[in-house]
């Protein structure tokens, strides 16, 4: 009668292998947030509204078809931007700066940790699979940002700068954050010029500068959707123009993008680390300008602000992640 045991030179071979597969299966694929390491993050939203949770996943690289539909509906991806120190602002003399705001003034600012960052802005098909209902927004297409979003409605909760605060449970941020179990928030004023710069000083992230305020402006042309080459048209399907050199498309124009601070109209130009913000005010940092704006709004270093209740027809944004434990959001709101 044949034997049912193992050799035991086999069970020393197969034994180490099988302790192998399994840590492997805990800790690839779908991560818990403290596992999260690698350069991008890959959320699966799929399962729409009424999902219990979302997939996760990170990986070494981007995937091999980022620009398709796919990315943009069913899926957020999300890509790590490394900690860095940079100077924020822009100098007095950029071609489309108002000389006497001080609202740009140069000025260093240190990042302390990585963090994550939507590659896309928010697309209409994404906040449908996220929040249900109807889609807010007047010019419509899946693949197309989302807009006419307020912040209240991305993020909503409170943030009081130093004292922080946690976004409203009822909310793309807040739901986002519930389902996946990883911290998801509204990048800080600093983290977005940061994240849009990807290391250049100028007023457009492909390192070049305006070559008109108004009309239309070549170098802008390639970066994203405004006013000069808009034509008649809408806001563009995402991602259809360059990227910059970290992979964050749209950083210029298509639709504007909330940010976290309440918006301080002085910077100061003393050196900073981690900025977040003034405690309190009556309105919210917007960056990056939309399809609707002259070139100058665009740029890089442009701050606006913008009642945290309103809901303007250029107005969306991106997530951000640190790539750690959710904590429990407020309630609706």
């Amino acid at each position: 009668m044949r034997s049912l045991c193992m050799p035991r030179n086999l069970l020393i071979v197969i034994f180490p292998l099988l302790i192998a597969l399994l840590l492997a299966a805990c800790g690839g694929g779908s991560r818990g947030s403290y596992e999260l390491t690698e350069t991008y993050l890959i959320i699966d939203i799929s399962g729409g509204p009424d999902a219990a949770s979302y997939p996760v996943s990170d990986s070494a690289s981007a995937p091999a078809d980022l620009n398709s539909d796919l990315y943009k509906t069913d899926r957020i991806v999300l890509r790590r931007i490394p900690a860095g120190t940079f100077m924020m602002g822009s100098p007095a003399d950029e071609l489309g700066r108002t000389p006497w705001e001080d609202n740009e003034d140069l000025h260093e600012v240190t990042l302390t940790q990585d963090f994550y960052m939507a590659v896309f802005q928010v697309t209409q098909a994404q906040w449908l699979n996220v929040m249900g209902g109807s889609n807010p927004s007047s010019n419509t297409g899946d693949t197309r940002p989302v807009e006419r979003v307020s912040w209240d409605d991305a993020r909503g909760g409170t943030w009081d700068g130093p004292d922080g605060g946690d976004p409203g449970s009822d909310t793309f941020i807040g739901r986002l954050a519930a389902k996946t179990g990883i911290a998801f928030d509204l990048p800080t004023d600093a983290q977005w010029e940061y994240a849009a710069r990807a290391g250049t000083t100028t007023a457009l992230n492909s390192g070049q500068n305006l070559t008109s305020t108004t009309g239309t402006c070549t170098n802008l042309n390639e970066l994203g959707r405004y006013d000069g080459n808009r034509g008649y048209g809408e806001h563009a399907v995402v991602g259809s123009y360059t990227p910059n050199s970290w992979g964050l498309y749209d950083m210029h124009g298509n639709v504007g993008e909330w940010c976290l601070d309440w918006y301080e109209a002085s910077l100061g130009t003393s050196a900073v680390t981690d900025p977040v913000g003034p405690a309190s005010g009556s309105a919210r940092v917007v960056r990056g300008g939309g399809w609707i704006d002259l070139a100058q709004i665009c740029r890089t270093a442009f701050r606006i602000r913008g009642s945290p209740g309103g809901a303007g027809g250029i107005l969306g944004f991106r997530p951000v992640s640190p790539g750690q434990p959710a904590s429990s959001p407020e309630g609706d709101g």
